[in-house]
């Protein structure tokens, strides 16, 4: 298995390479079960506020495609859970009780 650095990059990488320049803020990730108990990643992909209105429309399934083989070149076999927000979106959600 990667290590978080590692499959952080290889996240960001993937986003930035089908969003539009400087849309791509910041990705983090932790690992999560998937829906069949099976190890996982979460991936959280934070963008500009107005990304997701600019991005080309086959960009987000583009991104999710090339992450997934770009993981599987690097040995990484946990499947990826890919989530969008903005900061906005993460700061509202940390707030809520």
């Amino acid at each position: 298995m990667l290590d978080t650095k590692q499959i952080d990059d290889i996240v960001k990488r993937a986003a930035r390479s089908h969003f539009p320049t400087r849309s791509v803020q910041r990705v983090f990730s932790e690992p999560t079960i998937d829906s069949q108990g099976r190890e996982a990643l979460r991936f959280t992909i934070v963008v500009a506020p107005d990304a997701l209105e600019t991005v080309e429309d086959d960009a987000l399934l583009e991104t999710l495609v090339q992450i997934r083989r770009d993981l599987d070149s690097a040995g990484e076999e946990r499947f990826p859970i890919i989530n969008y927000a903005t900061q906005a979106e993460l700061d509202d959600a940390s707030a809520e009780p």
